[in-house]
């Protein structure tokens, strides 16, 4: 290895900090890029058990029988399932209201065409291969019935935008992919085969906030209302030009925050907080929260240091997206920053913007030095961050 990528991290490529002048040689510039590798080789091991197998289904003493081609995980509960009984595990689990955010899917690889293990590596190569990228590109799902537009789309946004892309061509399908691979972006049809584009929105804004966008030859006022009031972030009406579409998809995508991909655990030193199962631990301890305190403070950490008004949290928290009654979301924080008062966390961690929202912010992880008193745990500088944010307001 050549000295300038000794002097870099080897998860992000960053400059490393001055090392030390004992000890081993520094690998990462920080602690997250740290849990990032970490987290990428428990992936790499992992791949190893994804391998296809019988379809789990099994009604009234029958199995399937078919080969399994995914596996759904559920509250740390794994089932693996063929295409067709997949298919209508993911109906189900839309029509009971499953947040998208609970389930996991999995495509599994065929034993038989697996590939083959590589020669052995060094540590570091092997390292490099599993490790995932610090950026990825934002994916976004296409439902399109109409396959020049499809194809079109499928050569611009990548070539244009740096998207991922992916195409399903009616309605149940795009609901079933936005619902199981979480694109970022949803660029949504209304007439569509079986059930069409209004239908598909309302059923999605009941597990889902992902953004969708109304692409559409339909130019009706009534229309438009209708496709907003059913909760999309934009309604566009063909034809339009790639630099516009690539600026509304860019606008919608910064409303809604970071476009990258979410770890199903948070943690920050203190916090760990795991989205499939619903569980919220502080230094360890368990912290016992209502569905809707955990949607709440699973927003709010998700999007650390970044304010989130009102209305997302309605629409997040009670699937509510024109809500206009900031006093249900006021209480719920109220109860909430009561339970994190009993941890070493601190209620303080939720932070009020006035008249906007709530912001979490993470625990502090500065060092002390000579000319700062040591640190306390949890959040003593919340009230700090508060002063600040009211000083913008006023300005």
């Amino acid at each position: 290895m050549d000295d300038a990528a000794a002097d870099r991290c080897e998860e992000c490529g960053s400059p490393l900090p001055t090392p030390a002048k004992v000890g081993r040689r520094r690998r990462y510039c920080s602690d997250t890029c740290r849990s990032a590798a970490r987290r990428g080789r428990r992936r790499a091991e992992n791949v190893s058990a994804l391998t296809a197998g019988p379809c789990a289904t099994d009604i009234a003493g029958h199995s399937c029988g078919r080969t399994a081609r995914f596996a759904i995980v559920l509250n740390r509960r794994e089932t693996r399932l063929c295409d067709t009984c997949y298919e209508t595990a993911l109906d189900f689990l839309v029509s009971q209201g499953v947040s998208a955010s609970d389930v996991r899917t999995v495509r599994l690889t065929d034993r038989d065409t697996a590939q083959p293990q590589p020669p052995a590596q060094t540590q570091q190569q092997t390292e490099a291969l599993v490790r995932p990228p610090t950026r990825r590109r934002p994916r976004v799902l296409m439902i399109e019935d109409d396959e020049t537009v499809a194809t079109a789309m499928g050569i611009l946004l990548p070539r244009r935008g740096g998207y991922e892309f992916s195409h399903a061509r009616d309605g149940s399908t795009g609901l079933r992919e936005a619902y199981a691979q979480r694109p970022d972006l949803v660029l949504l049809d209304i007439m569509l085969p079986g059930i069409d584009g209004i239908e598909v929105l309302r059923r999605l804004r009941s597990v889902s906030d992902v953004p969708v966008i109304f692409l559409t030859a339909r130019s009706d006022d009534q229309d438009l209302v209708i496709g907003l009031a059913a909760g999309a972030d934009d309604y566009i009406v063909k034809p339009i030009s790639v630099t516009e579409l690539l600026a509304r998809m860019a606008r919608v995508l910064r409303r809604h925050g970071s476009t990258e991909s979410q770890e199903p655990v948070y943690e920050d030193g203190l916090l760990r907080l795991n989205s499939l199962s619903a569980e919220v631990h502080v230094v360890g301890k368990p912290l016992q929260l209502t569905p809707i305190e955990f949607r709440l403070l699973n927003c709010l950490v998700r999007n650390a240091g970044k304010v989130q008004p009102f209305e997302h949290l309605l629409a997040t928290a009670w699937s509510d997206p024109g809500g206009q009654a900031s006093t249900r979301v006021k209480f719920a924080v109220s109860r909430l920053r009561r339970k994190l008062d009993a941890t070493p966390l601190g209620g303080d961690a939720i932070v009020s913007a006035r008249g906007i929202g709530y912001v979490y912010r993470a625990p502090s992880t500065a060092r002390p030095t000579a000319d700062t008193e040591t640190p306390r745990l949890g959040h003593g500088h919340a009230g700090r961050i508060l002063d600040i944010l009211n000083n913008r307001e006023n300005t």
